[in-house]
């Protein structure tokens, strides 16, 4: 950004949390109502920026300490590995504990700041109590019958132009930023597209060498070659598309479906003062499925086109294919077949691509799309590479799996506010399972719930109103022809 505005320096991720956070409760919380649910929500979205914030530093420092063992254990996911690691550099086991104790030069002990492992301990379970505390909150909203009309304390103009100034400071720094193919924002991806986890994630905060007693420890960046810029340029522009998609989404669900354009860009606004989202703007494994999901929404009146985002999302992450009971009992009384149709159309349409453009292996690479596959118990990351037995995934995926099937029957009658708070509860919940950076994919769920915090009563938009029926052809029915008689002769 500094080759448009001279002098621009790009702000630490620490100092941009702080600036986003009051920024977010000066815009947005009712002062004069400091109870109201509004603001216990906007309070329950910024708790997740402490565990994502602890999950960060607790990768940079694994890095500029030198301790190699337990970066590589990082990018494993093996937590034996993490604790040898630990005691390689005279650090004690801090799987339980919040200090380090680190070997000094003279042989003695002293306490220091959190280690690596503590960071990204309690960062990650930080991040599983806030998801688990937004998923009972996104359950319980079709319960809340009162939504009274809360204004920002900001007018539209002011939200739109603070909203299209982040916008556009967040993707040149997609564009100008230097590459980071090694992914140290966060692990790898779990089940999911193969050509998606191909890509580079492009790194959109500001890296700065770490200075010791000797020298500067820094991270040698290698040369892009021909095949890797491409994959590169690639990346760019799906995640500068994605978050176009995402925001014009948000802003288009408010306008269209909530029928005020305020609260569609008050929504979006939110959404771009959000620490994370600074963070994870580059990321095309948070960005892409969290835009298509979105787009599936503001396409809920058409199935078909629904169908085809919403098979989008569930090929490229395979997560999104818990949301089939929910959306199939939403169309079940209209749009059903069309909305299928669009489903199987997009993952057919995925395999097909994959199966042209990565022909090898493409037997292993249809079981990792759809998750084909035996519960992973070894080489994972997030919680369950930090000392959570793996084997507790298995009854969490069994509850998530009869929360996802409870959808067809409850509750009875779903509208667009069941639509969009359930699948930011489901997209949250499957956190808790997921084995590889579980809490770290906000983008998967957290516009769906600012949504939800911002919508008006939507009870009348059931299928059976908004979704145009099918036409049918009918054959035209040939009425017999009538032979007059002539008149009789009068007498």
């Amino acid at each position: 950004m500094s080759q448009f505005l001279f002098y621009y320096v790009r702000p630490e991720p620490q100092t941009w949390v702080f600036l986003s956070i009051f920024s977010i409760l000066g815009v947005f919380v009712v002062f004069h109502r400091f109870w109201s649910m509004r603001n216990l929500d906007i309070l329950l979205i910024l708790s997740f920026t402490l565990g994502y914030m602890m999950v960060y530093e607790g990768n940079k420092a694994a890095l500029s300490n030198g301790e190699v063992a337990l970066a590589e254990s990082i990018a494993s996911g093996s937590g034996s590995s993490l604790v040898d690691a630990n005691r390689t550099v005279g650090v004690s086991d801090p799987s339980l504990g919040g200090i380090a104790s680190v070997a000094t030069e003279g042989g003695e002990r002293a306490d220091t700041a959190w280690s690596p492992r503590s960071l990204l301990y309690w960062g990650f379970l930080s991040l599983l109590v806030c998801a688990g505390l937004l998923t009972i909150r996104m359950l319980l909203d079709t319960a809340i019958v009162r939504r009274p009309l809360l204004e920002p304390n900001l007018n539209g103009g002011g939200m739109l132009f603070i909203g299209i100034s982040l916008l556009v400071f967040l993707l040149v720094n997609v564009g100008m930023s230097t590459k980071d193919e090694n992914r140290k924002q966060g692990p790898d991806l779990g089940p999911g597209y193969v050509l998606l986890s191909a890509l580079p994630q492009i790194s959109t905060v500001l890296e700065r060498s770490v200075d010791t007693e000797d020298e500067a420890v820094a991270v040698p960046e290698a040369q892009p070659t021909g095949n890797r810029k491409m994959k590169e340029m690639i990346a760019r522009v799906l995640a500068i598309g994605a978050n176009l998609v995402l925001v014009f989404c948000i802003v288009g669900i408010g306008y269209w479906h909530f029928g005020s354009l305020n609260t569609g860009v008050g929504a979006a606004t939110f959404y771009l003062l959000l620490p994370y989202t600074a963070y994870a703007t580059g990321r095309v494994d948070h960005v892409v499925p969290g835009a298509m999901l979105l787009m599936a929404l503001l396409m809920y009146r058409q199935p078909f086109i629904a169908g085809l985002f919403l098979g989008c999302a569930a090929g490229v992450t395979y997560y999104p294919f818990s949301l089939l009971p929910l959306w199939c009992s939403f169309y079940w009384q209209r749009g059903i077949r069309r909305f299928t149709s669009g489903f199987v159309l997009a993952v057919v349409a995925l395999v097909v691509a994959m199966a042209i453009l990565h022909p090898a292996d493409l037997a292993h690479h249809l079981s990792y799309m759809f998750g084909i596959k035996r519960v992973a118990m070894n080489g994972m990351d997030g919680i369950w590479g930090l000392g959570w037995h793996p084997f507790i995934r298995i009854p969490i995926i069994v509850v998530f799996a009869l929360l996802s099937m409870s959808f067809v029957v409850w509750p009875p009658q779903k509208n667009l506010a069941t639509l969009i708070s359930c699948s930011a509860a489901l997209m949250a919940a499957t956190q808790f399972w997921h084995g590889f950076g579980g809490g770290l994919y906000l983008a998967w769920f957290l516009p769906l719930a600012i949504l939800t915090v911002f919508r008006p009563n939507l009870d009348y938009c059931v299928a059976l109103e908004v979704v145009r029926p099918m036409k049918r052809k009918t054959k035209a029915i040939k009425t017999p022809e009538v032979l007059e008689l002539p008149p009789e002769n009068a007498a």
